[in-house]
């Protein structure tokens, strides 16, 4: 496990340990990826500098990955209803204002999420919209988890 730990907006600096403490990089993220099935990044929704950080990686594993793997994105911005939109944009299919009409992107998607859907478009890399819809996000809040039944 690695943690990252921005200190400012304004320095755009940050560290990356891992879960024993000791410091690590993002060429050892990178390098570790390439030997697993999944690479799991958390953040702070409203993060800029770990947004960067997370453009940064999906660059470097694409191209490190290139030929070896398949490189896909996983997203929680976006809700799985919202997956046949993604695709169609994606794909070029509609335009990028249709796009963020239908898929209620975040507020800070065009600051923080957006370059790293242009870099999955660009690169024909999938992308997994991977959040429950809200819908039954709030069902479940109200009425438990028997709602979803």
């Amino acid at each position: 496990m690695v943690y990252v730990s921005g200190t400012s907006a304004q320095s755009q600096e940050f560290y990356i340990f891992r879960s024993d403490g000791s410091p690590s990089s993002i060429t050892d993220i990178v390098n570790a990826s390439l030997t697993a099935d999944v690479l799991f990044i958390g953040e702070k929704h409203d993060d800029p500098i770990a947004h960067k950080i997370e453009l940064e990686l999906l660059k470097k594993i694409f191209s490190e990955a290139s030929g070896k793997k398949t490189v896909t994105l996983s997203m929680e911005m976006f809700e799985r209803d919202v997956q046949i939109v993604l695709d169609e944009y994606l794909k070029g299919l509609i335009t990028e204002n249709h796009f963020l009409q239908s898929s209620r992107p975040w507020p800070n998607y065009k600051s923080d999420y957006r370059p790293l859907i242009e870099f999955a478009k660009e690169n024909k890399i999938k992308v997994i919209a991977a959040n429950a819809p809200r819908r039954y996000v709030n069902m479940v809040s109200r009425n438990g988890r028997n709602a979803l039944d």
